[in-house]
């Protein structure tokens, strides 16, 4: 699929509206804006496929990402404020799943690489993406429902015995 002609992103306001960063001072979202990159899908493109390498981490500005299981099924959907592979800036693997652009798509990526230089660069804007990453994990954990629900208190219970 062809690619969305691409709208120039203002950074800084973009990940302003990102629930991710909701916590961030000016200075930090504008340290996060120096180092992210846009990226413009057309409709239908994939922003990543399930077992592909995953090493970084998406702010969705416009439209809508539908997550889609290896088959095809869909799972859900990110929407512009909300952020996904955030877990591919702190460990090395892939994705579990495929993010296809229901819509035009205009997103905001940070890689690993542009993370790694940022720790040496921005230490305190590093350490604080990294709890908001925690805190953003422990909190989708806390909601989880169903098979992922049954299988973390499976995996917990295992742990304690």
């Amino acid at each position: 699929m062809p690619q969305a002609p691409a709208t120039r992103i203002d950074k800084p306001v973009a990940l302003r509206a990102a629930r991710l960063l909701r916590g961030f001072t000016d200075v930090g979202v504008k340290i996060l804006a120096e180092v992210a990159s846009q990226r413009s899908l057309g409709k239908g493109s994939y922003a990543f496929k399930a077992g592909e390498a995953s090493a970084t981490l998406t702010f969705v500005v416009k439209g809508t990402l539908q997550l889609q299981a290896d088959g095809g099924a869909a799972l859900g959907e990110v929407v512009s404020g909300d952020s996904v592979g955030g877990l591919a800036l702190l460990v090395e693997g892939e994705h579990v799943v495929s993010a296809q652009a229901a819509s035009d798509v205009e997103l905001l990526e940070v890689t690993r690489a542009a993370f790694d230089e940022m720790k040496r660069t921005h230490p305190r804007t590093a350490l604080k993406l990294t709890l908001a990453l925690a805190q953003d994990l422990a909190d989708r954990l806390r909601e989880a429902k169903g098979p992922l629900r049954e299988f973390l208190t499976w995996e917990a219970g295992k742990r304690q015995g």
